[in-house]
């Protein structure tokens, strides 16, 4: 009976989301008015029958019965020939986050089909043009790891790539478009008064132009130099247009399903349907530039555009963009609109209502954003996550990604990035682990090393550190000891401060009792003993295999722990049980010989169960003690990694001047 119910309950699911079996690679579709048997639905998913389905908050199963996800995989949406799509930006301003999602999309439906990703600037509004927006564009792209197939840089058999220098193509088409009858030229000025104003704002011209004889038109252009403008003509049966969108699916412009309002102009009209198709849109400006719209379609076609990813406020737009295909009796792409990225008040994001600069050179600069992180959060936002895991790399974005998003606007909350910026700075450290190769958290640690210089520029000068790449390498050790902490540069800086600098002002007042006087001469005696150490050179050495480079602080954390028990056992243990090993043994239990060959020394062989007992507890006791206060004057009492570890970083010389101990200059961890 259980294994029916969740057969059930996955034909459920099945029939929502059109899922198949990756054993068969048999799509389980079902109609309103039939459904798969138990015995097929039981075959079909032989490994997942007591499989428990829930709903996320994107209303999409997943099953945290981990066979389940190796046996079922929702069906991808996706084209069944490989896919041509654009990000096409205008440098007006900087990249913000919502316009690299859209090319994120767009750069991964392209790759995930086996298809092309093409760059193109929509620069026709120049004197909107910030200087170095296009500049930044580029670097932007590239260090999100969106390197495209054809446009500006790299070329292509579709250009030029930016829409300045398609001036000409633009006034071909659009002469095109007056040849066939599609298009008139308007000679109408703006009015500002009387009659004339009202049928300007109101449908764009009022000398009826589109009734102009062809002959006179061009009379007027071309003979007497007036000044014109190129408008399309609305289509005549424009009420009964209807489109399909990837993402909304039927679009009617005049219709009850998703109605779309778009206008040129801002007058008032008696005629309900005015607000969409009040004005007869221009296509080429007086000055004989092209307006976004038609540069748009054109373009779209002249490149071979198979898809387009655009966010929801361009849905408007569409019904016009249909037209112009019409008119010049081309195809249109596949259009899917995404929704805007909001806040918590559903506003749209921007500075002003978020802690993050949107722009995207901002947030990898100011705010320390890694590329893997930031694409995997922006990927997360309004497309539906076909598995139950979130982190993804680049690669696992290809492989996984469709057409699937969600209807709607889209809540981007801060709090998601910071976590997936943790969990993929985790996993470079745990890839360094495994490879003993420092390089891939080189950009990791160029951001720790900006923040610390910039908070003590004086640093370089320190003993501890005599050039930049020492600072850098240090970097690289800290996140490998303390890997599962890090959300951005400045939060991790100062996390872990105690490690880079050292104020004796923030140490704390630690209350020890009657064995403060006991504990620090064990910390001095440790710190003076002949506990065996290995030196830098024998460091270097142990560590020379790669694989193993990232491991050396482990090694000495270790010797380091077991030299402060051993010396807690050695200061604290009584004259009279220190006897009675030697005794037992006929040597001193102290010596590095011994020391070294007991793992701990409440399971020495030399003493009996209550003795080992009773040394286990003292040496509790006092091992807590010590290492109380050597958080509190190493690292402030702050969490992080073992103090071990931070006396393994911070290494033997300063950890003699925090504690003030004169250090031996033959010694060292």
């Amino acid at each position: 009976m259980e294994a029916y119910r969740a057969s059930k309950t996955i034909a459920r699911a099945v029939n929502r989301d059109g899922w198949v079996c990756l054993d068969c690679s048999r799509r389980l579709r079902t109609t309103n008015n039939s459904r798969p048997s138990n015995e097929a639905i039981s075959r079909s998913f032989r490994t997942s029958a007591h499989a428990k389905w829930a709903h996320h908050g994107t209303q999409r199963p997943f099953s945290t019965f981990k066979p389940a996800l190796d046996s079922v995989r929702r069906a991808p949406k996706l084209p069944e020939t490989p896919a041509r799509t654009r990000f096409a930006p205008s440098p007006t301003g900087y990249l913000h986050i919502g316009g690299l999602r859209t090319a994120l999309f767009s750069y991964l439906l392209a790759k995930r089909t086996g298809g092309q990703f093409l760059l193109r600037i929509e620069d026709t509004d120049q004197k909107r043009l910030v200087p170095d927006a296009e500049k930044r564009l580029y670097e932007d792209l590239q260090w999100a790891g969106l390197q495209w197939d054809e446009g500006p840089q790299v070329g292509g058999p579709h250009g030029p790539y930016k829409q300045s220098e398609r001036r000409e193509i633009y006034q071909k088409h659009a002469h095109e478009l007056l040849e066939g009858g599609a298009a008139y030229r308007c000679f109408c000025t703006p009015q500002k008064s009387g009659q004339a104003q009202i049928a300007y704002v109101t449908s764009g011209c009022y000398q009826d132009c589109a009734l102009l004889p062809p002959e006179q038109s061009l009379d007027r252009a071309e003979e007497k130099r007036e000044s014109f403008t190129v408008r399309l003509k609305l289509p005549a049966d424009r009420k009964k247009r209807e489109y399909r969108d990837l993402v909304y699916g039927k679009i009617i412009p005049h219709g009850k399903i998703i109605p779309l309002r778009r206008s040129t102009a801002t007058g008032a009209s008696e005629d309900p349907d005015s607000a969409v198709d009040a004005a007869d849109t221009i296509l080429l400006k007086s000055d004989g530039t092209p307006t976004y719209h038609f540069a748009n379609v054109v373009d779209d076609h002249l490149m071979n555009i198979t898809h387009v990813i655009r966010g929801t406020e361009w849905m408007a737009s569409t019904p016009l963009h249909y037209d112009l295909y019409r008119a010049f009796g081309w195809s249109p792409p596949e259009f899917a609109h995404v929704g805007l990225l909001v806040d918590e008040n559903k506003a749209k994001l921007s500075k002003r209502n978020t802690d993050l600069a949107m722009d995207v050179c901002s947030m990898r600069e100011e705010n320390g954003v890694l590329p893997e992180s930031l694409i995997n959060y922006l990927a997360l936002l309004g497309w539906s996550n076909p598995l139950p895991n979130d982190l993804y790399t680049m690669d696992g974005l290809i492989k996984n990604f469709d057409l699937k998003f969600t209807k709607g606007n889209t809540m981007a909350r801060t709090e998601k990035l910071w976590y997936l910026q943790k969990q993929h700075v985790a996993r470079l450290c745990d890839e360094v682990r495994q490879t003993g190769k420092k390089e891939s958290l080189a950009p990791v640690a160029a951001q720790m090393s900006w923040v610390i210089l910039a908070r003590w520029p004086a640093i370089l000068q320190s003993e501890r550190f005599k050039t930049g790449l020492d600072l850098l390498y240090f970097c690289v050790d800290v996140l490998l000891a303390d890997s599962k902490s890090y959300q951005n540069p400045k939060q991790y800086v100062e996390r872990n401060r105690y490690l880079i600098e050292f104020d004796p002002s923030q140490v704390p007042r630690l209350d020890l009792d009657e064995r403060s006087e006991t504990v620090q001469t064990i910390v001095k005696d440790f710190l003076v003993s002949d506990f065996q150490r290995p030196t830098a050179h024998q460091r270097d050495t142990a560590v020379s295999d790669e694989r193993d480079i990232s491991l050396w602080f482990d090694d000495i954390s270790a010797r380091i722990h077991d030299g402060i028990q051993h010396q807690v056992l050695e200061t604290t243990m009584t004259d009279a049980l220190a006897q009675q090993m030697t005794a037992r043994e006929g040597r001193s239990p102290f010596t590095n010989e011994v020391l070294g060959s007991i793992a701990t020394v409440k399971d020495s062989p030399a003493l009996s169960i209550d003795e080992n007992q009773a040394t286990s507890n003292l040496q509790k006791v006092w091992t807590a003690a010590v290492m109380r206060y050597l958080r509190g004057n190493l690292s402030y009492g702050l969490p992080g990694p073992s103090i071990g570890t931070v006396m393994a970083l911070l290494g033997y010389k300063e950890c003699c001047r925090r504690l003030g101990v004169k250090a031996d200059d033959g010694k060292g961890w």
